[in-house]
């Protein structure tokens, strides 16, 4: 990673052919803050300023020095806009460089909130005569504050004096519409939308001296596999290292400090390469435990802070090896045609047998960018067993420029010469190793919202037509929009985090099994600076596990990694996500979903099968992170394994009597069992009873329970019910000897006590089994008590001594209704209200009032509703708010 560092420069006339520096070092060569008026400068312009010049420069538009906003100090630089834009030139000749040497631009600036306007610092340099080097030129981005109360934002920019015939550096502040800073492919027939009002601050500029320095690790992605010493490369290119110091602090994903060296960056040892450049390696301790690391390199002189750079690396569990599973692909879209050398390198430690790229997009063709480099990369995409999806995010440049737009929709209005051969000779040319595309981008909503996007879809769809056999061609969808009209080839539905992992089945029911038709999953994820760091990595664990137990067979990732740019070189550096996504996809990579397994109370389970090991992949639903005992009958060699590829060997506990059980902390942080008896979990999944649901009625229920013999031989066993406390089930235990794939099913009759409180109970099975080896466990079954036709709510809150209670009760069935409605306070008398003829669809609401009561303890409240002529009763606790 390329990163320039701040010194300060040497005050004292230096010879050119003096190499060494003087004793003292001061790398700033200007400091503007603007306070001039102590300097005899009484005009309204600071001093060496002076206005450009031009078509879209408003002679009428100005800047001047102010005291309303200040940096530090008393006074700034204010532009004021009434159209156009306003640029400010600091003197040229007024700042000398040095051939050879690096230098940073620093400003502050504060702006009203704009639309279109944008605040920029520019910096160029010059010959001797005032020329402006072209090559040399560097803008900020562009910036606006976004509300009224944003502070002071710092502008950086970096320029190297590489050309031999710089002689002086040239600073340009300027306050611009879209015209002069926005990029389009349109050219002159571009139109813009300008600011008439706008109004920006600058102040404390500063312009450095700096070396510039390199720092990199050897491995692709910035990847070490386990038993490999992390060794960070950097590369100092300056005239002077000798006042150099650094710091080098390395963090973890918590932000703990896990490593900390400081010390003089010794330049003398270092590696000599070039005139003024170095090398040296910096190796980090071997001991740091698998997981995401930000190594910061800070740096000063003399005792000043002059720069701190980071650069990312992952430390993997194992040896990296695995195997590309084709459900699993990565988005990189966004990933500029210069980083795409390293995919090969990168993609297969992630276990990812897909990867979207954009071959036509705004920055340009890949046919005329390099098509040479892409035949390249297909190849070997080819021989790792990794199938890109070619993505036509937008018309490019090129054909835009004949289009008049580079919007899909341009195409419709144009003839097909101009953009139909471009998109044929990329199809025909690349044949052999594309067959999947897709048109637009994931979580683009154009084709919900401009209906002309369907049409688009279908001319483009008709051109791969005519050139291949049912081409694989997807079209993104948001999922939160019904799917309406002709289905297209592939529906590249978009998951936002706005739905809940658990939910993603449902959206997946209305395309899944169409024939013809393909379905791939983009999961979007958390905001982790919202929501925070473990909430978006348990949350996209449980997203992809969901995926797979709704049989997805494409499921498409962010590429976790960070794109930068250091001059011409594109810098990728890994997330955290990189470790998630390749623990989810290597252990899940191959495997079957067979379904979910009762564990324990309010915890989620899922079985796969990975050529016949068992792998459970389990998270508490709540916030109770406490130790939970899971009995579960193991196999030979038993592991924990986390999101972050940490595995650790299960030992049963000796307090255990049951074979094979086992201690965990479960909280809501997914981790996965691995080599677990599947076939005992696969029982333990098919225990149920053939209606989990029970009337709230003082009678007798009837109802089977049943499992499924899932081993591949005869078991037989015992196994007994353990209803709640005072519930009673007939008959208690049962014996059982079933042949592989046969079914128990025997009558039970369930009663329970007349005050029981509606909602979802559990009955404990606990079984006893004999098959290839023996096997204790319970399992956990679930059964809703409640009325099928009547729904009550309530609702209790303080009103000061007393407590007031409103209960809704609705009649959902299709005969009116007669009930009691009641409440009861603990130590007060039973109120009652009359619920007579309620009709079908109706809903009615019955208040409730204690007076004086006692509420220097937690106290529920009994609400229910009782049948006046039957058994029916329905019974509620609601805590007091």
């Amino acid at each position: 990673m390329r990163f320039l560092l701040t010194l300060l420069i040497c005050t004292a006339v230096l010879s050119p052919r003096v190499l060494a520096q003087p004793a003292i070092v001061n790398r700033v060569l200007r400091s503007i803050d603007f306070e001039e008026r102590g300097l005899g400068n009484n005009e309204s312009l600071p001093m060496h300023w002076s206005k450009a010049r031009g078509p879209t420069l408003p002679f009428y538009v100005n800047g001047y020095l102010t005291t309303d906003r200040a940096h530090s100090g008393k006074y700034s630089f204010r532009f004021d806009l009434n159209g156009g834009s306003l640029i400010y030139r600091y003197d040229p000749g007024q700042i000398k460089v040095m051939v050879g040497a690096h230098y940073r631009v620093e400003c502050y600036v504060a702006t009203t909130p704009m639309q279109r306007a944008r605040a920029r610092l520019t910096a160029y340099l010059t010959d001797l005569d005032g020329h402006p080097i072209l090559s040399s030129v560097v803008h900020s981005a562009p910036y606006s504050a976004s509300s009224a109360s944003e502070g002071w934002k710092k502008l950086s920019i970096e320029v190297a004096a590489d050309d031999p015939n710089a002689a002086f550096l040239v600073i340009e502040l300027g306050l611009l519409q879209p015209n002069m800073y926005a990029q389009t492919s349109l050219g002159d027939r571009a139109l813009f939308t300008q600011d008439i009002n706008g109004s920006a601050w600058f102040d404390d500029i500063t312009v450095s001296q700096i070396p510039q320095v390199e720092i990199s690790t050897d491995k692709p992605g910035n990847i070490f596999k386990r038993g490999e010493s992390p060794r960070l490369n950097v590369l100092v290119n300056d005239r002077f290292t000798d006042d150099l110091a650094a710091q080098l602090i390395v963090r973890d994903a918590t932000g703990a400090n896990v490593y900390q060296r400081s010390g003089g960056l010794d330049m003398a040892s270092a590696q000599r390469i070039g005139p003024g450049q170095k090398r040296m390696t910096l190796v980090l301790p071997n001991d740091l435990e698998p997981g995401w690391y930000e190594a910061s390199l800070v740096m000063n002189s003399n005792g000043v802070l002059v720069g701190d750079q980071k650069v990312d690396f992952i430390l993997l569990a194992d040896d990296g090896a695995a195997v590309p599973d084709p459900r699993f692909g990565m988005i990189a879209t966004s990933l500029p045609f210069a980083g795409w050398s390293e995919l090969p390198d990168i993609l297969p430690f992630l276990g990812a047998g897909r990867v979207k790229l954009a071959v036509w997009s705004k920055a340009g063709n890949i046919q005329q960018m390099d098509s040479g480099a892409f035949d390249q990369l297909l190849s070997r995409l080819s021989e790792l067993n990794i199938t890109p999806t070619a993505c036509l995010l937008s018309l490019p440049p090129d054909v835009a420029e004949h289009v008049g737009t580079d919007q899909w929709t341009g195409i419709l209005r144009a003839s097909d010469e101009l953009w139909q051969p471009e998109l044929a000779f990329m199809i025909s040319r690349h044949a052999n190793h594309l067959d999947r595309w897709q048109l637009g981008d994931d979580g683009s909503d154009a084709f919900v919202t401009n209906p002309a996007m369907r049409t688009v879809y279908s001319r483009v769809y008709s051109e791969f037509a005519s050139l291949m056999d049912k081409p694989d061609l997807a079209m993104p969808w948001p999922s939160w929009y019904e799917m309406q009209g002709e289905l297209p080839a592939t529906v590249a539905l978009s998951v936002p985090p706005s739905v809940l992992p658990s939910q993603i089945p449902l959206y997946m029911q209305e395309l899944k099994g169409k024939e013809g038709h393909n379905l791939s999953l983009s999961l979007q994820l958390l905001d982790a600076d919202k929501y925070g760091r473990e909430l978006q990595i348990s949350d996209l664990a449980q997203r992809v596990i969901y995926a797979l137990s709704a049989d997805a067979t494409r499921i498409d990732l962010p590429l976790p990694y960070s794109v930068d740019h250091a001059g011409n070189d594109v810098v990728k550096e890994p997330g955290e996500l990189m470790m998630i996504m390749r623990t989810l996809i290597t252990t899940l990579g191959g495997t079957t979903y067979r379904g979910q397994v009762p564990v324990a109370d309010g915890v989620d389970a899922f079985l796969f099968d990975k050529n016949g090991v068992g792998i459970l992949a389990l998270w508490d639903r709540g916030s109770d992170t406490s130790v939970k005992q899971l009995v579960l009958n193991t196999g030979s060699r038993p592991m924990r394994v986390d999101l972050w590829g940490n595995a650790t060997p299960l030992v049963a506990s000796a307090n255990d009597q049951s074979e094979g059980a086992i201690r965990l902390n479960i909280g809501p942080m997914p981790i996965f069992l691995i080599d677990i008896d599947g076939s005992l979990a696969q029982l333990r999944a098919s225990v149920h009873f053939d209606n989990n649901l029970i009337e709230s009625s003082f009678e007798p229920h009837n109802r089977h329970i049943r499992f499924t013999n899932s081993y591949k031989q005869s078991i037989s066993g015992t196994f007994k019910l353990r209803p709640p406390p005072g519930w009673t089930i007939t008959p208690p235990t049962f014996a059982f000897n079933l042949n592989p794939g046969e079914t128990f099913d025997r009558e039970v009759q369930i009663e329970f006590p007349y005050n029981s409180l509606g909602g979802t109970k559990e009955i404990a099975a606990d079984f006893t089994v004999q098959a290839d080896r023996s096997a204790s466990f319970s399992v956990p079954v679930p059964l809703k008590l409640g009325l099928s036709d009547v729904g009550m709510q309530a609702l209790a809150i303080r009103d000061g001594k007393d407590v007031v209670v409103q209960q809704v009760i609705s009649n959902y069935g299709e005969k009116p209704i007669d009930y009691t409605a009641f409440a009861v306070f603990p130590g007060q008398a039973r109120q009652e209200r009359l619920v007579t003829q309620l009709g079908p669809g109706r809903t009615t609401i019955k208040r409730y009032r204690f007076n004086s009561v006692d509420l220097s303890t937690e106290t529920k409240v009994r609400v229910g509703v009782k049948e006046l002529l039957g058994t029916r009763i329905l019974n509620a606790e609601v805590g007091v708010q």
